[in-house]
């Protein structure tokens, strides 16, 4: 099959090559190096330097090569985010959060609903490695840490949401309830209360 429709296509323009990382050096004036370093260590590039690849970034319509800098370093720019129970206003705040603060950072969320069953938690967990998340947050569906720390020994960082940590090993974010009762009971009786009603849903 002949390619000099293919070749001519090209260079009339009608087909685009995608810009690369060499083409935004070129233009912003910087060392391939130094865009690779901006895409993926920006605080380690003076701020007049990043907005200059920026701005050349946006000119050229660069887009990274997601599954090359995957292999490259091992990890992608995603965070797994796994809760039991999304139409939970609570968890819907919570996904919420990690998405703002993740963008800011330059990473997205992939969000998997276990619905509290262990079988769904584990295929999305199979699904963060397979994608080679930086970290996963996790409300567990039971006890058993033996999948998480299966991710931990991938070298994938895992912090338990509103889930105490039972081991000196876990990371965990999580409210201590009874702590929080007694404080408010405390308080109310500091104000002079004698009765003390609780009323939960």
């Amino acid at each position: 099959m002949s390619t000099d429709g293919w070749d001519e296509a090209q260079a009339a323009g009608g087909i685009r090559q995608s810009p690369s990382i060499k083409d935004v050096a070129a233009l912003a004036g910087v060392s391939p190096g130094t865009v690779s370093n901006v895409l993926n260590r920006p605080e380690k590039v003076a701020e007049a330097t990043r907005d200059r690849v920026g701005n050349a970034i946006r000119e050229l319509g660069f887009v990274r090569h997601g599954s090359a800098s995957t292999l490259r370093a091992g990890h992608s720019r995603t965070i797994g985010l796994s809760v039991i129970d999304i139409g939970n206003p609570f968890f819907t705040d919570v996904a919420a959060g990690v998405e703002d603060l993740a963008s800011e950072r330059g990473y997205a969320v992939i969000l998997g609903n276990s619905s509290g069953s262990r079988v769904k938690e584990e295929r999305n967990l199979l699904v963060f490695a397979e994608q080679r998340v930086r970290g996963v947050l996790i409300t567990p569906s039971d006890q058993d840490p033996v999948r998480l720390d299966r991710l931990r020994e991938r070298g994938i960082s895992v912090v338990l949401v509103d889930h105490p940590a039972e081991r000196p090993d876990q990371c965990a974010v999580a409210v201590n309830d009874v702590t929080g009762g007694a404080m408010a009971v405390e308080h109310l009786l500091a104000g002079g209360a004698d009765r003390v009603a609780y009323v939960t849903g």
